[in-house]
């Protein structure tokens, strides 16, 4: 691997997407982690993937059909919020909601995500059995690739719009850490030292974004200088 040229795939939710709401919590495109990841890495390729509201399977799986033969050097996954935060309806209740009569769909639709009933329901979106597949999963098929999992991060604040977000973030964030080792990169208490999340509690501020992309640069440079010691010898 140790070379001046790296082949980075980033697979991500909407968090590493710049935002521009509310103006005074915007971030531009050149404050985002992967496009100041680019700026570090200048010589390299990079092939970026980022979705919102995807849970960690659908997300994955694009790289998994077409890109394994790319073989990337690092690859850097965001993903996990969607899959763990509580709900109050599952998706398939959801799909049934969708197809009632206005006036039942509508108020319906007004509780699809109202912190009393997530309270009361609890419902997993994606089992941690199944995020735990997923995970194994596209270790194994990207068994050449150097592999770094964001934490999955939110604002206390988020307690309040999801019931059960906190102990469901310790819950899968345990997973990732489990199957990556090493791989897992913390970011949660240093987004908070910060001050970093946006005002949704979920998405990044740009000093956030530039934590994460100083953790991910360091990591990243201290794996390519230990290859370069393995190849010297």
């Amino acid at each position: 691997m140790p070379s001046d040229r790296y082949k980075f795939l980033l697979a991500t939710d909407s968090s590493a997407n710049p935002r521009s709401f509310p103006a005074a919590m915007s971030v531009r495109l050149e404050e985002t982690y992967p496009y100041l990841l680019r700026e570090a890495f200048k010589d390299s390729v990079f092939y970026q993937l980022s979705f919102g509201n995807i849970t960690t399977e659908d997300l994955l799986s694009q790289p998994m059909a077409y890109l394994t033969h790319w073989e990337p050097d690092f690859i850097i996954v965001q993903s996990g919020l969607a899959d763990c935060r509580p709900e109050a309806f599952s998706e398939l209740e959801k799909r049934v909601i969708e197809r009632l009569p206005g006036a039942i769909f509508g108020k319906l639709k007004r509780n699809i995500q109202n912190p009393k009933i997530v309270r009361r329901r609890q419902i997993y979106r994606v089992p941690p059995q199944s995020f735990r597949k997923t995970l194994k999963k596209f270790k194994m098929v990207f068994s050449k690739s150097k592999i770094y999992w964001l934490e999955i991060c939110a604002a206390p604040g988020y307690e309040q719009d999801r019931p059960g977000i906190g102990s469901r973030l310790a819950e899968y964030n345990k997973i990732i850490k489990e199957v990556y080792g090493g791989g897992f990169v913390c970011l949660q208490e240093g987004i908070l030292q910060v001050d970093g999340f946006n005002r949704d509690h979920q998405h990044w501020l740009r000093q956030a974004h530039r934590l994460a992309a100083d953790e991910l640069i360091a990591k990243i440079r201290a794996a390519v200088s230990l290859e370069s010691c393995v190849v010297a010898r």
